[in-house]
């Protein structure tokens, strides 16, 4: 059974918010694409997730704060300056980041090799529903993996065709404040940008140092 799309009235957020915290899989909007989004706290909701899109269990899935500032609850670098310059120029906004984990952050499903990938999205519906969740919300597209090309957006259409059976609820995102690709940045080691977005390297460079990327 396909689940029921919603418009994002407060009182479709508020039910989406307690369905998420009852550890269900909802579809909401974000910076880019329609993206499952779950408590990243809740084991079965992470199990999902990955059954719902077919994700590839290597693939560890992104965490976003509603609050930039909270990148320093789940991540870690040397120059935590660097970090906050990075945070205070693009979020909210369609950049992640790659730091390495905080002991908070202990499920192979949200952290790789140590590292955990934090965002901060900009969406006004996704910053309604973060807050009534008020907690971090782990996400992932809303599709099936290796289905759609990287300059596809998912949309509504596209979300209940390839997961509308496996969610709870879909809300709908149409393009309300979205982008077509978050910029990744890999900050672990040295300075590396894992994947092209709508922040773009010159951009970057220009808070990290011209030398960088």
């Amino acid at each position: 059974m396909t689940a029921p799309v919603l418009d994002p009235t407060d009182e479709n957020l508020r039910r989406a918010a307690e369905c998420i915290r009852d550890g269900g899989v909802v579809v909401a909007p974000s910076d880019t694409n329609l993206a499952l989004t779950l408590d990243p706290w809740n084991p079965e909701a992470v199990r999902r997730a990955y059954e719902i899109k077919d994700r590839p269990a290597h693939k560890p899935l992104t965490l976003f704060v509603r609050d930039p500032d909270d990148w320093r609850r789940y991540g870690t670098h040397d120059d935590p300056e660097l970090v906050d310059a990075l945070v205070d120029r693009f979020w909210p906004g369609p950049l992640n980041l790659v730091l390495s984990s905080t002991d908070r952050v202990s499920d192979e499903r949200l952290q790789r090799d140590g590292t955990v990938a934090v965002g901060c999205l900009g969406n006004p519906t996704w910053r309604r529903l973060a807050a009534l969740v008020d907690g971090p919300l782990a996400m992932t597209s809303a599709n099936r993996s290796g289905t759609v090309d990287d300059d596809t957006l998912v949309d509504t259409d596209l979300a209940r065709e390839h997961v509308g059976d496996g969610v709870d609820l879909i809300i709908d995102g149409e393009a309300r404040g979205t982008t077509r690709a978050s910029a990744i940045l890999g900050l672990a080691g040295d300075p590396e940008l894992l994947r092209r977005g709508d922040v773009s390297p010159a951009d970057l460079r220009a808070v990290l140092g011209s030398d960088s990327l």
